[in-house]
């Protein structure tokens, strides 16, 4: 394939393991360009961005998300997260967490999507996050909406861990029977 762009879509793999190596400041400041370029609905621009690079923060966020599902006894989510080393960021050098006004879900997923494949072609990996969405639940009273500086009038939308890959990730096939073609 010759556009690095279009390469990067099919190369873009979920990456649960990173590299101890630090972005620098114009790798992240450039994928934060990428994310406020991205495209919204009537360009309302309805999200909101933050930028995790403090590993103690991100231990404790993911802490909680971890004790969440021990909370509420969701077993698939505590062995899912066990067999993990109960880690959600994968420790990765850096974390987006874009929140949104309500019902802006669209825009979210189109700039996370900008992150992932910025990042393929900047030569970084990521893995797109739901699981923290959990720590913006009511019984946690705001706690991480605090902790993370998101505006009051936002809500979760989605988190994405970028770094260096420290394996390959899983392949992934394209499933042409999902597609119907109407002519």
């Amino acid at each position: 394939m010759d556009n690095n762009i279009l390469q990067a879509f099919f190369d873009r793999k979920s990456i649960r393991k990173y590299k101890d190596t630090p972005l620098s400041k114009e790798q992240i400041e450039r994928l934060v360009e990428v994310a406020l370029i991205s495209p919204s609905s009537r360009n309302g621009q309805p999200w909101h961005l933050t930028v995790l690079t403090n590993k103690d923060l991100i231990a404790r966020w993911e802490k909680d998300i971890v004790q969440h599902f021990i909370d509420e006894n969701e077993e698939w989510a505590v062995k899912h997260m066990e067999s993990r080393n109960n880690k959600v960021f994968y420790d990765a050098p850096v974390a987006f967490v874009i929140t949104m006004t309500e019902g802006s879900g669209i825009d979210v997923g189109i700039m996370v999507q900008s992150i992932a494949i910025a990042a393929k072609a900047m030569g970084l990996d990521s893995v797109i996050l739901g699981f923290p969405r959990v720590t913006f639940l009511d019984k946690y009273e705001g706690k991480w909406q605090k902790e993370l500086g998101i505006p009051e009038d936002h809500v979760y939308g989605v988190s994405i861990a970028v770094g260096y890959a420290d394996e390959k990730g899983r392949d992934r096939d394209i499933d042409r029977s999902k597609v119907s073609y109407i002519l």
